[in-house]
Formats: structure tokens, sequence, C-alpha cells
């Protein structure tokens, strides 16, 4: 089995959660909500080891609250920087394996990642250099102008949405990074800063469940799903 180092990235301060507390240290189901990302990743026998980026403005009172969650993976946690590309990279800087090595970033704001999409996201990074997850759009796409009127049906059966954890060889990722802060391009995501390199990419179907947590409605989401078998809610 192929096996990745895991970057879990919640640096940020969930400024639209509209809340004093940055998000992902909000309670869901009784434990900080990126204790929950952080448990889906130590279980997982596709991840080796784990990096857990926390915001740098109270690094030490959020390190000592998620030191309590950290399980059995050798566990590093770093502060992050001032953007997600920044503590991506903060991440990367706490490993030092070779070029062939896979890095499997993802958003500690998604609580409710499977060890089996975390798996086949790494086992298709190790074949190809780079995969992500992502669900297929269903509903229909329309293009819009300025002035908010429709200017044609966009064809959806090509457009995805993506998720994380999204996974690359180390080698690829770094290149990656370096490049857009040298060009001072930011991207929204790290298969945006891989595709500027004329990369491939594959996708691997995700999950409905796989949701990021930005409101508090999707809060309310994230704990029916914990209470909700798998196969009772819809998945992608």
């Amino acid at each position: 089995m192929a096996t990745a180092s895991a970057v879990i990235v919640a640096g940020g301060s969930g400024s639209r959660f509209r809340s004093e507390t940055p998000k992902q240290f909000l309670a869901l189901s009784g434990k900080p909500l990126l204790a929950h990302s952080l448990a889906r990743f130590d279980a997982c026998a596709a991840v080796s080891r784990i990096v857990l980026v926390l915001p740098r403005d109270g690094f030490a009172a959020a390190r000592e609250t998620m030191e309590r969650f950290v399980g059995d993976k050798p566990t590093d946690i770093v502060p992050g920087g001032a953007t997600r590309q920044a503590s991506v990279r903060e991440g990367l800087s706490a490993l030092d394996p070779g070029t062939e090595s896979l890095i499997a970033v993802h958003d500690g704001a998604r609580p409710l990642v499977d060890e089996e999409l975390i798996t086949r996201v790494v086992e298709k990074a190790a074949e190809s250099g780079g995969a992500i997850a992502a669900i297929p759009v269903v509903e229909t796409l329309k293009e819009v102008s300025e002035a908010m009127t429709i200017e044609g049906t966009v064809e959806r059966k090509r457009y995805y949405r993506a998720q994380t954890p999204q996974c690359f060889r180390y080698g690829i990722l770094r290149e990656a990074i370096d490049a857009a802060r040298r060009d001072g391009f930011v991207g929204t995501d790290e298969a945006a800063l891989v595709e500027r390199l004329d990369a491939t990419i594959h996708v691997v179907v995700g999950s409905e469940r796989n949701i990021k947590i930005t409101t508090p409605e999707d809060m309310a989401r994230a704990e029916y799903y914990l209470m909700t078998p798998p196969s009772v809610s819809s998945r992608g």
C-alpha cells in the first residue's frame, strides 16, 4: 500500500463563520471540529505521519488544545501563515522527505472525510504523481453576465467541485508552491498551484459527506452526518 505524509491545514481565523472562536476549535459532537479531521487521518493506514498547521495567533493555546487529541502516529504541530497557501508551505517545512514521497494536504474544516477516500486519493497519486478528491456537479450551470442575465448553459458533465485531500509527490508540490510565491500567485487549493506546472492531476470521486464547514448551518449538517450511517446519506 502506498503511504503519504499528511498536512492538515487549520491556520485560518474562520471569519465567515461569525464566531469569536475559530471554527476549527468549535465543539462538534463533544470535541473540537479539527479533532475529527485529525482522528480520520490518524486511523488511516495510508497515512504514515501528520503535520497539523494551526493559527499563528494564539498558537500556544491552540497547540495545547490539540495535543490532547493526537493519536499514535508521529504528529508535528506547527504555526501557519497569513494564507492557506502560506500555511501549507509551513507544513511542508516540517517535513524532509524525498522528492518522490507523497504529501496529502487536507482542509481541517472537512471533519467527515473517511479513511477509504483518503486511501484512494493517496493510491492514485502514487500512480500518477497527483490526485484530488472531487465530486461531479449535478445542478444545471448557467453562465451569467455582470448584469445578472443568462448568457448560456454550461455543459456540466465536465465540471467537478474540488475537495480535499489533495495528494502530490513532494517535489511537485514544493516546486508549485515556490513558483507561486515567486510569481505572486495565490491559488484557492493546491491543485491550482500544481496546474501551473502543466502537471497531470487525476480526480478521485469524493463524497457528499466530505463537506467543508463554513457556516453554522454546515455544523448542523455535520452533526447530522455523524449520527447517520454513510449508507443512509447520499454519497459522491
